[in-house]
């Protein structure tokens, strides 16, 4: 059983769709809105039924719990105690623990910004000028969302200062009071700039600096630089998220820096010095005579700095671990060809590759053909 005919209420028929409610809806609470019938109790009183109207009927789950409620016989229950007081008390009793008054003051909310730096950047720190558009205090009332001399902020007249409408009876749905858009405050004497709203957006700018080790997706929160808060409340935080450009060659890994350097068969031979890439510049690295691909070769102090939670007695930075790769010829030109048939026959003559030559005698013994199975 319902009190309050919504359908009425919205003036549409019982069995009207969903846009044609809507449209009533929105007709009414332009008509009926407080700040076209400032001071009229009855115009705001008419405002929150609309509300309350539309949420209930305007939610295809909610109107059918409605239109079921409508559908109940009259129930008349004597001796002091009806079905409408058994609502009014179960909605007076949920109505206390979910429909708590709001807060005067309320928080900014938090910025939200990805900076993009190069891997040197975040391996050894750096200093940054982020500039973006976002919303800031406003000039003209300094964030206080009243003009000057105006009244002070408001509980809002529609929801009590709740920030949110309820309509009547046990299955009532609660929504967000569209007078003063949830917050339950209101300023009788607006800004005309921002609104009431106490901020306009605006070009802003931060510096941002980024310690030493930053690793990727790392987070850094710079306090009281977020949009601003209303009705006294404090500022959001601008939250600013690291995004790092991969290197051409260098890789990290915890507090060490991976490479690869790749040399000729010459080189490997004979050794070679190889230029080499690091975050603080290139450096020489001296790779040793008769050297075996995938050796790793380690240059100190040339990592990750560790920064202040490096434990006693540990060095400041990470290693660079380097992995020499020796490269095969791709070529298939003749020379090529020659120079490598030749190398092969003086390599094999001077029994320089003794390990090949150990295990090639090992597979030259006879075996049975039937165990032999190609991959």
């Amino acid at each position: 059983m319902v009190d309050a005919d919504y359908y009425a209420l919205l003036g549409v028929a019982p069995d009207a769709s969903a846009e044609e409610i809507k449209k009533a809806f929105r007709r009414l609470t332009l008509e009926f809105h407080p700040d076209r019938h400032a001071g009229d109790a009855a115009a705001e009183e008419r405002y929150r039924q609309i509300n309350v109207a539309y949420a209930t009927i305007g939610d295809a789950a909610a109107r059918v719990r409605y239109d079921a409620m409508r559908r109940l016989p009259q129930i008349d229950l004597s001796r002091g105690f009806d079905a409408k007081s058994a609502r009014d008390l179960l909605g007076n009793v949920f109505g206390d623990v979910f429909g708590t008054r709001r807060s005067q003051r309320r928080r900014g909310r938090d910025l939200r910004y990805t900076l993009t730096v190069s891997f040197v950047q975040a391996v050894l720190g750096s200093q940054h000028l982020v500039e973006f558009e976002a919303p800031g205090p406003c000039e003209d009332c300094g964030g206080r969302g009243a003009r000057a001399g105006g009244k002070p902020a408001e509980a809002c007249s529609v929801c009590a200062g709740r920030g949110e409408v309820k309509g009547d009876g046990l299955f009532a749905r609660r929504t967000r009071c569209g007078r003063c858009d949830g917050t339950g405050m209101i300023h009788p004497d607006p800004c005309a700039s921002c609104r009431g709203i106490g901020s306009r957006r605006a070009n802003r700018s931060f510096d941002v600096k980024i310690p030493p080790g930053t690793p990727a997706g790392a987070e850094r929160v710079v306090a009281g630089q977020g949009e601003p808060g209303r009705f006294g409340g404090e500022p959001g935080d601008l939250r600013i998220t690291v995004n790092v450009r991969p290197h051409p060659r260098l890789v990290r890994d915890g507090d060490d820096i991976r490479c690869d350097a790749h040399i000729s068969i010459t080189e490997a031979v004979r050794g070679a010095q190889v230029s080499v890439p690091t975050v603080d510049g290139d450096v020489v690295l001296e790779v040793p005579a008769q050297i075996r691909s995938g050796t790793k070769m380690r240059l100190r102090g040339r990592g990750v700095p560790k920064g202040d939670g490096r434990k006693r007695g540990e060095p400041p930075r990470g290693d660079q671990l380097v992995t020499v790769l020796v490269e095969t010829p791709s070529s298939s030109d003749p020379r090529l060809a020659d120079i490598l048939a030749q190398l092969e026959g003086a390599s094999v003559e001077l029994g320089a590759l003794p390990r090949r030559a150990s295990e090639r005698a090992v597979a030259a013994e006879p075996g049975d053909p039937s165990d032999i199975e190609h991959a």
